[in-house]
């Protein structure tokens, strides 16, 4: 039987490097408005929740089936508010429309996120019978080719570790891409945590479909790649 998943899209209005980054417009849609579409078309998402303290992004939200605005008080709207406040603060909300087994966290700045990443993760915790899910992608440079500055002897280190090394011959290593939470809701609220010791796995993205955006650069990547699949 499939489970009851609920999506929580959390978009606050405040953003010093891209500023009103949710509701910029990519390649025609508001950012945050190609998280809604991709949503729309999954297979295992009940209801979703849109919370923020932007009126523009209640407004989008609105106009989307089973999509829930949810104002978000200013306490969880700051700089310094942390993710799992602001998602049992929308699974509080939730509470009032039934009841669901999942939480799936969705940032509007992974636009190029597909409904099949959202559904083949789902899948992936079903088959697993897992806690929790986390996406990630593989690392365009590998950490081993890094190294703090702090002296020169960490550099000089650094350096010597690097003799004959090929990138080739280098261990691949995967980071966290924002995309993808999914946990189960009683856990959850057991551990207040997204992130889980056990029964918690990895689920894989492309490279362009794990796209964040922070930057205008990042931007301005993301609506390249879009434009290139037009």
């Amino acid at each position: 039987m499939k489970p009851k998943v609920l999506a929580i899209v959390p978009a606050r209005a405040g953003s010093k490097r891209l500023p009103q980054k949710n509701i910029k417009p990519l390649n025609g849609l508001p950012l945050i408005a190609h998280t809604f579409e991709a949503i729309k078309q999954s297979e295992y998402i009940t209801a979703t929740i849109a919370t923020s303290d932007c009126p523009e992004v209640l407004r989008i939200s609105e106009q989307y089936t089973n999509i829930y605005p949810v104002n978000r008080p200013a306490e969880l709207a700051s700089d310094t508010a942390s993710s799992i406040d602001v998602v049992l603060h929308a699974v509080e909300f939730a509470n009032k429309i039934g009841l669901f087994d999942v939480i799936c966290l969705l940032q509007p700045t992974s636009p190029l996120r597909t409904t099949q990443d959202i559904d083949n993760a789902i899948a992936l915790y079903i088959e697993k019978k897992a806690k929790g899910v986390v996406s990630l992608t593989k690392c365009q440079h590998s950490p081993q080719w890094a190294t703090p500055l702090d002296t020169d002897i960490e550099f000089k280190e650094f350096i010597k570790g690097l003799t004959n090394t090929r990138s080739q011959d280098l261990k691949e290593f995967y980071q966290l891409n924002g995309a993808i939470y999914l946990i189960d809701r009683t856990t959850l609220l057991k551990t207040n945590k997204l992130f889980l010791e056990d029964d918690y796995y990895p689920f894989i993205m492309s490279e362009e479909n794990s796209v964040d955006i922070d930057t205008k650069v990042d931007f301005i990547i993301a609506e390249a790649i879009l434009n290139s699949q037009l």
